[in-house]
């Protein structure tokens, strides 16, 4: 009997575009073999060096069944060709099957089995970072989300890029003043889980703890404001060996079915200590909030790095529309994005030095400031301190896009105050 004593290939995961790997099978001159190469829907490779085919057809993958035609081993005891793996739209794994043919065998040093079926090699789909934008005002007017698309991490292929943010944003009505400038915990991301039983207290079963980290802030129906996550322990706790002094948690074993195939594989619930006490049910909805980049890498794998944060809102500019005279009302065309605040201030040829604050103002007609003034009818006149249209930049470095789609949202109502 002659034998098929290897296969060698690249088995590192793969990035979404179309991937050619050039594979090697490696035994006696003379040895016999078909191939099978299929994807995780059952869709199988078409050899287009088959010579069995009237035409020669392009690489792909196909529900019908297909093989390779029987491939002989040369003189060199090697054989060499290609397989050219499909780009994507989502995550797929792939195996090859050798099939030894003709009184051929496989090494007891390759496989114990009769036919070998190799290991799983991953393809991976690219993760798209979705920066918006978050706020309770509906007078709002949103900018476009920007977004950003690159190498899943489990790619071996690390590419850092930079891109730099820039949010116009406007109101439809009512006036922007800036509370703070705005600081990276200011970007927050959520994630939904849901209770495996009821209870009162601090600790919270649930059925799925994946992406979860301490210190993400938790909320929902009977659970305490300004809750976080203080602690996570995979499994759920076992009342009947635990002591005063330790604390077991047992991680069930369940049945996993994908793509019709049943395995099993271990429960991916666990239970999550908070620190405020609360009250919940069981399939109860609550949703897991995490603030800045720190909490990133155990949900999505991102990694990013946020720098150079500023927030300015627009001067209001108009123009009187008649003449004032040594009077603290001033009839303007506009009076929108105008507050009336000690810290906004007007401005222009005519006004005092003082740059006097407005103490009130008539919607569409005038404002009154603080000090009396003589201006010429239709004088540029400009008001600082409040407006209906602000900017926020940041530069952003990512150094990993992750393993999952991430949307990334600025909550404007940290650091803008729309009265």
């Amino acid at each position: 009997m002659k034998e098929i004593k290897e296969l060698s290939i690249n088995v590192a995961a793969m990035p979404k575009a179309q991937t050619a790997r050039k594979y090697e099978v490696l035994g006696d001159v003379g040895a016999c073999f078909s191939l099978i190469v299929k994807n995780e829907d059952d869709h199988f490779y078409n050899f287009p060096q088959n010579i069995s085919y009237s035409t020669v057809v392009a690489p792909a993958f196909s529900a019908t069944p297909t093989q390779s035609d029987p491939i002989t081993i040369g003189e060199n005891g090697v054989y060499s060709n290609t397989i050219v793996f499909p780009s994507i739209s989502d995550d797929d794994r792939y195996q090859i099957i050798i099939t030894p043919i003709k009184e051929t065998v496989l090494a007891k040093s390759f496989s114990k089995e009769t036919i070998y079926t190799s290991p799983y090699i991953y393809q991976y789909d690219d993760p798209v970072i979705t920066f918006s934008l978050l706020h309770s005002s509906s007078a709002v007017v949103e900018p476009s989300d920007v977004t950003a698309t690159g190498l899943n991490s489990s790619v071996n292929q690390k590419v850092a890029a930079t891109l730099s943010l820039n949010f116009p944003i406007t109101l439809s009505s009512s006036n922007f003043v800036i509370a703070r400038q705005p600081v990276a915990s200011d970007f927050e991301f959520t994630t939904t889980k849901d209770t495996k039983t009821a209870g009162s207290g601090t600790s919270l079963e649930l059925k799925n703890i994946e992406g979860l980290s301490v210190g993400m802030g938790v909320s929902g129906t009977g659970i305490a404001s300004n809750s976080v996550i203080t602690q996570i322990n995979s499994g759920y706790y076992d009342t009947n060996n635990s002591t005063s002094k330790k604390s077991i948690y047992i991680i069930p074993s369940v049945v996993e079915v994908v793509n019709g195939k049943s395995s099993i594989t271990s429960d991916k619930g666990g239970t999550v200590v908070i620190s405020e006490s609360s009250t919940f049910v069981a399939d109860r909805t609550l949703t897991f909030t995490g603030k800045g980049t720190d909490h990133l890498q155990n949900f999505s794998g991102a990694d990013l790095t946020i720098s150079n944060f500023a927030l300015t809102i627009d001067p209001v500019v108009t123009t009187t529309d008649a003449a004032v005279s040594s009077s603290t009302t001033i009839p303007v065309t506009s009076t929108n994005g105008i507050k009336a605040a000690e810290t906004v201030l007007m401005t222009g040829i005519g006004v005092t030095a003082s740059s006097p604050h407005v103490d009130s103002v008539s919607d569409g007609v005038s404002v009154t400031v603080s000090s009396a003034q003589t201006i010429e009818n239709g004088q540029t006149v400009t008001f600082t301190g409040s407006s209906r249209a602000a900017t926020v930049t940041c530069d952003v470095l990512i150094k990993s896009y992750g393993t999952s789609d991430l949307t990334f949202k600025l909550n404007l109502d940290n650091i803008l105050t729309v009265e």
